[in-house]
């Protein structure tokens, strides 16, 4: 039986940054004299990157966004309205509850006023707490499936797909599974 709160509650992340040659910290190792060296890139600066926000309860994904590296109040408001809003308003008679971190742009006034004025119920979530989403996660995850064998992509459009498919495909039981868990990851920092 899946727990009343894990399809009620929408996790969010503010965003995710995928890079064409593999997740931050790929270009870098320690090397072993013994073997022969990696080379995880062959382009500066790692050829580029993109945004991505997502957003999941443990009845389903909500559509991903993707941005460039800089959003603020009015970028976020905007991708809500295309992304969170029709999701919804598909699940009327659900009265679901939305969950953020207080990131500036998350925390703003107008952002604020636009989830009173669109009546998008938030969770209350403690500025400064250990950061116990599941949605954190679902990104490692998703890391490691997009990245799977040392994959590094030539065009943000190719990793843009490749980021997409693999949200799409994600298992309703594993995305139950970790709404599933956050009372008990509450408990043990309590």
């Amino acid at each position: 039986m899946i727990p009343k709160f894990s399809v009620r509650i929408i996790f969010s992340d503010e965003f995710k940054k995928f890079n064409l040659d593999g997740p931050d910290g790929y270009a870098h190792y320690w090397r072993d004299l013994r073997k022969d060296p990696m080379y995880f890139s062959k382009r500066n600066f790692g050829g580029g990157s993109l945004m991505v926000w997502a957003a999941f309860c443990g009845n389903g994904t909500v559509a991903l966004s993707f941005f460039g590296t800089r959003t603020n109040s009015q970028d976020y408001q905007q991708l809500l309205a295309q992304h969170l809003l029709p999701y919804l308003r598909r699940r009327r008679r659900a009265n679901m509850i939305y969950q953020q971190d207080n990131a500036s742009v998350h925390a703003s006034n107008s952002t604020l006023a636009w989830f009173a004025a669109n009546n998008v119920v938030l969770l209350d979530w403690p500025a400064c707490s250990p950061d116990l989403n599941p949605v954190e996660n679902l990104w490692s995850v998703l890391v490691r499936r997009v990245y799977a064998n040392a994959k590094q992509y030539t065009t943000v459009n190719g990793l843009k797909r490749a980021i997409r498919a693999e949200w799409d495909g994600l298992d309703k039981s594993l995305l139950q599974s970790l709404v599933g868990s956050t009372p008990n990851r509450i408990f043990e920092v309590a």
